[in-house]
C-alpha cells in the first residue's frame, strides 16, 4: 500500500511546531487507511511500519444490549468474527435474528435464553486463533459417526447417523443448538422456521447426541447445553469425548428427570449405548496428538 502526503507551502525552515502538527496529521491519515484494512500502525522514528493483528488474549464478550443494527454487532464470516479475537461471544438477538444469522453465516452460531453464542479456539500461549475446530475434534468426529453407524447398524435399521451441521431445536422457548454427532431413532422429526423468504430446519428428536470438548467449549458443554438437551423428550443419551487425552463421560437418562452419570478413562473401558458398546481403544486409535 502507497501513502503520500504533501502540504501546500511546506518549507524545509517549518517552525518545530508545524513540523509537529504535520507528524500528527500523517500519523492520524495513515492509521485510518490501515485501520480500514485491520492493520495496526506502529510509528518507529519516522518509518511507519504495519503489522498484522494478533488476537488479544481475552476469553468472552457478553454485549449487554440488543443491538439496533445487529449485523454490526455479529460478524457472519468466520474472518470478521476471528478479528474480534475472542473465544466465546454472546450477543442479545432474537430468535428471528438468530435464524437470519445462522443462514448468513459461515461459522456455528447456538442460540439460547434471548443470545446468539459462537465459540472459536485461541492458543493460550501464543493468542493465534486456530479456528473452529482442531484436526484432533475433526478426526473424532467422523470417528465416532462410524462406530455409530457401525454399532447400531445404521444401514439396515431405523437409526440415521448426523453430522455437526444439524441444528437440533428445543422447546417452546426456541432454543437453537448444534451437537458433533446426532442420532436419530425412526423418523427424523424435523422442524422448519421462516424468516422472511427463507427457511431455516432443524432436528426436534434426538436419541442420542455426542460432543467432543475443547478448552472454548468445554464449560458450555458441560452445563448450559448439557441442561438444555435433558429437556429434550426423545433424548437417552449424551456422551462427552475429551481431544486432549483418552477419557469419556456420558450421561444416560433413567426416567423423566433421572440421569445416570458415568466416566471412563482407560484404552480397554467400552462406552454403552443401548444394548451395544463403543470401544475407547478404537474411539482413539490414531487420533492425530494422542498417538
Amino acid at each position: 500500500m502507497n501513502v503520500s502526503f504533501s502540504i501546500a507551502g511546506k518549507s524545509p525552515c517549518m517552525e518545530p511546531i508545524g513540523a509537529m502538527l504535520l507528524c500528527m496529521a500523517e500519523h492520524l491519515l495513515l492509521s485510518a487507511v490501515c485501520t480500514s484494512r485491520r492493520y495496526f500502525v506502529h510509528l518507529r522514528k519516522a518509518n511507519p511500519v504495519m503489522t498484522e493483528h494478533v488476537a488479544p488474549r481475552l476469553s468472552t464478550i457478553i454485549r449487554t444490549a440488543i443491538p439496533r443494527r445487529p449485523r454490526l454487532h455479529l460478524p457472519k464470516s468466520f474472518e470478521d468474527r476471528a478479528e474480534l479475537g475472542v473465544a466465546e461471544l454472546r450477543v442479545p438477538a432474537t430468535f428471528e435474528e438468530y435464524l437470519k444469522l445462522s443462514y448468513d453465516c459461515d461459522y456455528r452460531l447456538h442460540y439460547r435464553e434471548g443470545h446468539i453464542i459462537s465459540f472459536i479456539e485461541i492458543d493460550e500461549k501464543t493468542g493465534i486463533i486456530m479456528g473452529e475446530a482442531s484436526v484432533s475434534h475433526e478426526a473424532l468426529v467422523i470417528r465416532i459417526g462410524r462406530l455409530l453407524e457401525e454399532i447400531l447398524d445404521a444401514e439396515n435399521s431405523d437409526f440415521s447417523v448426523l453430522g455437526s451441521n444439524t441444528r437440533i431445536f428445543i422447546g417452546p422457548d426456541q432454543k437453537g443448538l448444534n451437537a458433533d454427532v446426532t442420532v436419530v431413532s425412526g423418523p427424523v422429526e424435523e422442524v422448519t422456521f421462516k424468516y422472511n423468504k427463507r427457511t431455516v430446519t432443524g432436528v426436534a428428536n434426538p436419541r442420542l447426541l455426542v460432543e467432543i470438548l475443547s478448552k472454548s467449549t468445554r464449560d458450555f458443554d458441560l452445563s448450559e447445553k448439557l441442561g438444555d438437551y435433558k429437556l429434550i423428550p426423545s433424548l437417552r443419551q449424551v456422551i462427552f469425548f475429551e481431544q486432549d487425552a483418552v477419557g469419556a463421560t456420558t450421561y444416560i437418562r433413567v426416567s423423566a428427570n433421572e440421569w445416570r452419570n458415568l466416566d471412563y478413562y482407560a484404552l480397554d473401558d467400552r462406552i454403552p449405548v443401548g444394548d451395544k458398546e463403543i470401544p475407547l481403544r478404537r474411539v482413539y486409535a490414531k487420533i492425530p496428538g494422542l498417538e
